[in-house]
C-alpha cells in the first residue's frame, strides 16, 4: 500500500509554496505624499543569480520626486541596504527623467508612478527553501509648491528556489517599462559641443541620412549637478540633426567633456522613440568640449523649443552705462517726492530752520548729508550685490523682507517721534561726554540725516530708478557702485542746494515758539510711519506679531519715560536691561502670516472688487497669452509705500477695473513682501530689480512696461495698445 506523503508528492509541494505562497512579498509604506515599495523582477532567486530589485514610488498628483541631478534644486533619491550575507547590490539604474518647471526654475525628476531598478546578486550559498531578507533605508525629497523630505524603512522577503523554478513575477511588465526608459548607447548618431565663455551648444548628429521632418523634440539631462543652468534650454533642428543652446552656471569649471541623456519627447505625429535607432527612447552621450571664439548653429537650423518661463517676460530694451548713470541721477532726484521720504521732511526742515546762517557751518552740514545720502547707497549696494554673488535672489528694499528689519524701523521712528513731541531728549539719556562730543560735531548730525534718508527712502523706486538699478545689479561691481552713487547723488543735491542758497531763510518768521510747535507737529509724521510699518509686520508674521510689537513700543517708551525720571545711573542701567529684555521678546520672528497675501490685495472677501486679483502664476500667464488674452501684472510688496498708493488710488478703483474687464485682461499680483526667488527672477528678466513694476504682457508683442508712478490715464492708454 503506497504511503500517502511520496517524495514526487512533497518536492511538488515545496515547489507550489516557493512559486506561489512563498513569492517576493514586501508591505508599501505610505507618506502624506507618496507609496513607496520595494519589488522584484522575478517571484523568487537562485543561488549566485541576479535579478533586479527596484523601489517603486507613487506619487499624489502635481508632486513629484528627484533624478540623480535634480536640477535647479532638489536632491536625488537614495538608498541604504542591509543585505543577507554574500548579497550583493548595484547602484540605481535611474530612467530618463522628465523637465519640471517651477516658475523661473526648472527641475529634473518624476511624477505619476516610477520604478527605479538597481541590480541584486543572491549569495552563492543560497539554499533552495530558503528566504532573503532585503532592508533598505529610502530617502526622498518630494516637492510641489513647497519640498518635503521623507525617508521610509522598507523591506523585502525573496525567496530562494531552484534556477529553474523562479518564474516571472507580477511586477514584470513594470521592470519592462523601467528598462524601454533607461538611457541605452548613442551609436551611429555624432555627438559635439561649441564652448564660447558661457555659453555651449551640443550638436547630435545621425551618421548618416537626414533628421527626419517628424523629428521629435529632444530633451538633455547632463550628468554633473551645478553644471549649466537648466531654464537654458534651446532647441534648433535642421536637416543634419539637432543643436542645443546651454549655459555654464556662472562659477561651474569647465569639463573637458559633456555627459549626461539625450530624451526623445514623442508627441502626436511624431516618429518618436525610433529616432535613435531600434526603440530607445533615451540615449546616453559623452561630448567633447571644443573652444570657440563664437557658436555658431548648423545651417538651415530652426528654433523649436526654449525654456517654458513666458515669453513675454524674457526681458526689456538694454541700458547702456551712461544712460544708467542718467537714470539713476534723475530717480535720486525724484525720490524726495516719493510718499517714503516724507517722514524724514520733517527732521531735514528742522535742520533747515535751526541753521544760524553761517557760510562755513551751513557747507559743512551740506556735504555731510550728502556724504551720509552717497555712502549709505554705496554700502547697501555693496550688502546686496554680496548676497546676490553669494546666491540670494534679493533686489532693491530687500531688507524689508525681514520682519526683524521692519520691526527696528518702526522702533527707530517711534523713537524720533517721541523725540520730536517733547517726551524725551536724546542728550539728556547720553552720557555727558558723548553729549558734548556730539554738540561740538554737528555735521555726525548731518550725516546721520543723511543716512536715515536712505533708510526711509529704500522702500520706494521713484520714475527712471527701475531700469537704472536693473541694470546694475546686473553689472561689474564697480559699474554697479557708480550707478548707485548717482542715485545718492541725485537724492541729496535738492537739499544740498537748498541749504547752500540760504536766502529762503529771510522769508521764514523769527525764532519763536512757531519752532516748538512745528517740531511737535512733525512727530504724527513719524507715527504715521510707524502704524504703516507694523501694519506691514502683520502682513509678515500675522496679527501676534504686529501684537508683540505694540507691546514692544509700549515698554520702549515706558522704559525712555522711566530714563528720564531716574537720573542715576544704576536707575538707568536698570532700566537698560528691562527694555533689551522687553524688546528681545517682543522681537518678530520669521514666519509668514496665515494669508500673507490678503492685506496686500490679492485676495479678499467675496464681493470685494479686489478678487479680480489672482496670485502669480507663470503657467498661468504662459496659457492666457497663448490664449490671446493679454496679462496685467502688478509687482508689489507690502513694505513698498509707492505700490499702496498706487493700489488705492489707480488700480483698485472701480473706473480702472472696469477698464480691465472691458478689454478681457487677466490680472495677476505678484507679492514680493516676502523673499520670492520666482519674483525676482521675473524682476529681473524685465530689466528691474525692485518694485513697483506695472507690466501689461500683449500675445504675440513685446512686454509694455508702466511708469512707477501711475495714473488711470496711463493705464487706460497701455489698454488702447491692444
Amino acid at each position: 500500500m503506497p504511503q500517502p506523503f511520496g517524495p514526487l508528492f512533497v518536492a511538488a509541494l515545496v515547489s507550489a509554496a516557493v512559486l506561489h505562497g512563498g513569492a517576493a512579498h514586501a508591505a508599501a509604506v505610505r507618506t502624506d505624499h507618496v507609496a513607496a515599495e520595494l519589488v522584484a523582477e522575478r517571484s523568487a532567486v537562485a543561488a549566485g543569480q541576479t535579478l533586479r530589485i527596484g523601489l517603486k514610488l507613487q506619487h499624489i498628483p502635481h508632486w513629484h520626486t528627484y533624478w540623480r541631478n535634480p536640477g535647479d534644486s532638489g536632491l536625488p533619491t537614495t538608498l541604504s541596504w542591509t543585505l543577507p550575507p554574500g548579497g550583493r547590490m548595484g547602484e540605481i539604474e535611474w530612467p530618463a527623467p522628465q523637465r519640471l518647471p517651477i516658475g523661473p526654475l526648472v527641475n529634473y525628476g518624476y511624477e505619476g508612478d516610477v520604478l527605479l531598478p538597481l541590480q541584486f546578486t543572491a549569495p552563492a550559498d543560497a539554499r533552495p527553501g530558503d528566504t532573503l531578507r532585503l532592508q533598505a533605508q529610502a530617502r526622498w525629497l518630494v516637492c510641489n509648491d513647497v519640498c518635503i523630505p521623507e525617508q521610509a524603512t522598507l523591506e523585502l522577503q525573496l525567496p530562494v528556489a531552484d534556477a529553474a523554478a523562479a518564474d516571472n513575477g507580477a511586477h514584470a511588465a513594470l521592470f519592462a517599462q523601467a528598462a524601454a526608459a533607461q538611457a541605452g548607447p548613442l551609436s551611429a548618431w555624432t555627438a559635439e559641443v561649441q564652448q564660447a565663455g558661457q555659453d555651449l551648444l551640443l550638436t547630435l548628429e545621425p551618421a548618416a541620412g537626414e533628421l527626419p521632418a517628424d523629428a521629435p523634440e529632444v530633451h538633455v539631462f547632463p550628468y554633473v549637478e551645478q553644471l549649466v543652468e537648466p531654464a537654458s534650454h534651446a532647441l534648433y533642428r535642421g536637416p543634419r540633426g539637432y543643436a542645443l543652446k546651454l549655459k555654464l552656471l556662472d562659477g561651474a569649471a569647465v569639463p573637458p567633456r559633456l555627459d549626461g541623456i539625450a530624451v526623445a519627447q514623442a508627441g502626436p505625429g511624431a516618429s518618436g522613440t525610433v529616432i535613435w535607432g531600434g526603440s530607445q527612447r533615451s540615449v546616453e552621450f559623452s561630448a567633447p568640449l571644443r573652444p570657440v571664439e563664437t557658436i555658431t548653429l548648423p545651417d538651415g537650423a530652426r528654433a523649436v523649443a526654449g525654456d517654458r518661463v513666458p515669453t513675454a517676460l524674457r526681458g526689456s530694451a538694454p541700458v547702456g552705462l551712461l544712460a544708467a548713470l542718467g537714470l539713476a541721477f534723475l530717480g535720486g532726484m525724484l525720490l524726495n517726492l516719493m510718499p517714503c521720504v516724507f517722514p524724514v521732511l520733517s527732521i531735514k526742515l528742522l535742520g533747515l530752520a535751526q541753521q544760524d546762517g553761517n557760510a562755513r557751518s551751513l557747507r559743512t552740514h551740506a556735504l555731510a548729508y550728502g556724504a551720509g545720502v552717497v555712502c549709505s547707497f554705496v554700502i547697501l549696494a555693496a550688502v546686496l550685490l554680496a548676497l546676490r554673488a553669494a546666491g540670494s535672489a534679493v533686489g532693491w528694499g530687500f531688507q524689508l523682507q525681514e520682519p526683524g528689519v521692519v520691526f527696528a524701523l518702526a522702533l527707530l521712528f517711534f523713537v524720533l517721534g517721541l523725540n520730536l513731541a517733547g517726551q524725551f531728549e536724546f542728550g539728556l539719556l547720553m552720557p555727558q561726554g558723548l553729549a558734548q562730543w556730539r554738540a561740538q560735531r554737528p555735521a555726525v548730525d548731518a550725516f546721520g540725516s543723511g543716512v536715515l534718508a536712505v533708510v526711509a527712502a529704500s522702500p520706494c523706486t521713484a520714475p527712471f530708478m527701475g531700469a537704472a538699478l536693473g541694470y546694475a545689479v546686473a553689472q561689474p561691481p564697480a559699474w554697479a557702485l557708480g550707478v548707485f552713487a548717482a542715485l545718492g547723488l541725485g537724492m541729496a543735491l535738492p537739499y544740498v542746494v537748498l541749504v547752500l542758497l540760504p536766502g529762503w531763510r529771510a522769508r521764514l518768521p523769527r525764532p519763536g515758539p512757531w519752532m516748538l510747535r512745528l517740531r511737535q507737529g512733525l512727530a504724527f509724521p513719524m507715527f504715521a510711519t510707524v502704524v504703516w510699518l507694523l501694519w506691514v509686520l502683520g502682513q509678515q508674521t500675522g496679527i501676534d506679531g504686529s501684537t508683540r510689537a505694540l507691546v514692544g513700543l509700549v515698554g520702549l517708551a515706558f522704559g525712555l519715560w522711566l530714563a528720564s525720571v531716574w537720573r542715576g545711573a544704576a536707575a538707568r542701567a536698570g532700566v537698560t536691561v528691562l527694555l533689551i529684555a522687553a524688546l528681545a521678546w517682543a522681537w518678530p520672528v520669521s514666519e509668514r502670516a496665515a494669508s500673507p497675501q490678503a492685506g496686500n490685495g490679492t485676495a479678499s472677501t467675496a464681493g470685494s472688487p479686489h478678487t479680480a486679483w489672482q496670485a502669480y502664476d507663470e503657467a498661468a500667464i504662459e496659457t492666457h497669452l497663448a490664449q490671446g488674452r493679454a496679462v496685467f501684472v502688478d509687482f508689489t510688496a507690502a513694505w513698498c509705500v509707492s505700490c499702496q498708493v498706487n493700489k488705492r488710488l489707480v488700480l483698485h478703483t472701480d473706473e480702472t477695473l472696469q477698464a480691465f474687464a472691458r478689454s478681457k485682461v487677466a490680472l495677476m499680483r505678484a507679492d514680493w513682501t516676502h523673499r520670492d526667488e520666482r519674483i525676482t527672477a521675473a524682476l529681473g528678466r524685465l530689466g528691474r530689480n525692485g518694485v513697483p513694476v506695472y507690466v501689461l504682457m500683449r500675445p504675440g508683442r513685446e512686454p509694455l512696461l508702466l511708469p512707477e508712478i501711475l495714473t488711470g490715464g496711463l493705464v487706460r492708454e497701455a489698454l488702447s495698445t491692444l
